[in-house]
């Protein structure tokens, strides 16, 4: 996989940019906010339709603008448009010049994001940890997309029932159908995300002995008879994939509870670097990799490991200094200087 070129238009900071990449790795140096962060978050929004750092896509748009563009070249031409109007946000997406869907767009350019933020994969909730596991599924295997947006489609329907049944306006016969169909697709995106993290596991990382101990809401016919009354009075659905978390321990330690931020960061950058390798055995392709200041709380051995990983694939790396990296890696990458939303050759 490789990014030949990337365009912006009112992109963060950026009012226009077109810039060539090579074969190499290619790393952006320059002081804090100065837009080297969201040039990875532009290749990362452009693979993925995400942003990977914001819930709120609004703040993409460049202050003052209406709409942002973002287009790239690798092995099709992809283009990812975002537009505001009246504080209603569209989004829309195209391969090679022909709209899609998003959820048939995602895959054209699989990708691998490491930010400081992703801490939050050991420290924040459940449901962020999930959101890593189905970003990284989601470019690989088109079944689990799929059944992951109809289970979660299906999950919706589901609970308008069990309001219904609340309210004293349906029937717990009328569960039947959802229920049936919320099994069938929970069953497709568990075992994917079990033979995932096992993978996880099965890694051999230099950065640790971390374990991703999965932990399933297990979903059948008889755990929801069991959980009937329940759900009708909450008029949710309590158990199933949407409820499913895992944690990362190192040895009998839950890094969440018990570890320093050090380890935690170290942790999830070894998760990362797992999923890279994954995503590559399971695409017979290399993801482009993508690392926002990685290197400044590694020890020496822990960066020679990563810029080992590096050299494997196009590599994209935001970083204040330079003083991290060894001179023969530097040698070899290709350097831009970013200032104030301009990237000087």
């Amino acid at each position: 996989m490789f990014l030949k070129h990337l365009s912006l238009t009112n992109f963060r900071n950026y009012s226009s940019l077109s810039l060539e990449f090579n074969e190499k790795s290619t790393i952006f140096v320059g002081n804090n906010a100065v837009g080297k962060s969201n040039l990875l978050e532009a290749v990362y929004f452009l693979s993925t339709t995400k942003s990977g750092r914001v819930d709120e896509e609004g703040e993409l748009i460049k202050s003052g603008e209406s709409i942002t563009r973002v287009q790239g070249t690798g092995d099709s031409n992809l283009e990812i448009t975002l537009q505001n109007t009246r504080n209603q946000f569209s989004k829309r997406v195209k391969v090679n010049g022909v709209a899609r869907r998003v959820v048939d767009y995602i895959g054209n350019m699989p990708v691998v994001l490491f930010s400081p933020s992703d801490i939050n994969m050991v420290t924040g909730s459940p449901s962020l940890r999930r959101w890593h596991l189905d970003m990284a599924l989601a470019q690989i295997d088109p079944q689990y997309k799929k059944a992951l947006t109809l289970y979660e489609q299906v999950l919706v329907n589901r609970n308008r029932v069990l309001k219904r049944i609340r309210e004293g306006q349906g029937r717990v016969d009328e569960l039947g159908y959802w229920t049936d169909e919320l099994i069938k697709y929970a069953r497709v995106v568990s075992d994917a995300r079990i033979a995932f993290l096992e993978s996880m596991n099965n890694f051999q990382s230099p950065l640790g002995k971390f374990v991703f101990e999965y932990k399933q809401s297990f979903l059948n016919k008889e755990r929801l008879l069991q959980y009937n009354g329940r759900e009708v009075a909450a008029a949710v659905t309590l158990i199933g994939p949407h409820r499913d978390d895992f944690v990362v321990q190192l040895g009998d330690r839950n890094l969440d509870h018990f570890g320093s931020r050090g380890e935690q960061r170290t942790a999830t950058l070894a998760f990362k670097l797992a999923t890279l390798e994954y995503m590559a055995l399971s695409l017979g392709k290399r993801p482009i990799l993508l690392l926002d200041d990685v290197f400044s709380e590694l020890d020496r051995s822990h960066r020679a490991h990563v810029v080992e990983v590096v050299s494997r694939q196009q590599t994209l790396i935001a970083t204040v200094e330079l003083e991290n990296l060894s001179k023969n890696f530097l040698k070899n990458a290709r350097i831009l200087r970013v200032e104030d939303g301009k990237i000087i050759f």
